[in-house]
């Protein structure tokens, strides 16, 4: 999900910085609004929805809303590290021509791949943690970690041991990931904030 988020928050986050309107900052505020909505609130259409569509209980489906979930961050986090880039060297770019596609491709990604990074590594973390959507939309095929743990809880009891072994399972790849790339991470969410 957060390769997906990517790769359509890479062109819409290039097009915010580089190519701005009037209403660039509304909808970055609008798209960051939405991470403030409850998501209890929205859960009875998007399970009539997924209902509807078949998705419910499937990876695609689990897929999709753990993307649509993060991509504001994903946007909104691009969009700050590529304000850093300067213009002008995608301005030389063009003069010497190179296409939109060689500009994004060879130019821009390169030079924000700090902020790529840690945005990726963001996601995943967020997209790992994620408890409410995968409780309520999956039930055995698609279930992950989260539901995994969620079933050491039922009526008769917490069992502890169980639960304290799985928990300790899920946080330690997050964990790992994390120490490895911890210069890449800091690197990459200071990028832009000491000139």
């Amino acid at each position: 999900s957060t390769v997906i988020g990517l790769l359509i928050g890479i062109p819409a986050a290039w097009s915010m910085a580089f190519v701005p309107s009037k209403r660039t900052k509304d909808i970055l505020l609008w798209m960051l609004s939405t991470k403030m909505l409850p998501a209890v609130g929205v859960l009875y259409p998007i399970y009539l929805l997924f209902i509807e569509l078949g998705l419910l209980d499937t990876r695609v489906g689990l897929t999709l809303v753990l993307m649509l979930i993060n991509l504001p961050i994903i946007i909104w986090m691009l969009y700050t590290y590529f304000k850093e880039i300067p213009g002008e060297i995608l301005e030389a770019a063009r003069m010497d021509g190179a296409t939109l596609k060689e500009e994004i491709l060879y130019i821009l990604t390169p030079m924000a791949i700090p902020g790529i990074a840690s945005t990726l590594l963001l996601n995943i973390i967020l997209a790992w943690n994620e408890a409410f959507w995968t409780l309520n939309l999956t039930a055995a095929k698609a279930a992950p970690l989260t539901a995994f743990i969620a079933s050491y809880s039922s009526p008769e009891g917490l069992f502890y041991a169980k639960l304290s072994a799985a928990s300790t399972m899920a946080i330690a790849p997050i964990l790992i990931l994390g120490w490895f790339s911890q210069k890449q991470l800091v690197r990459g969410l200071t990028f832009g904030a000491v000139k």
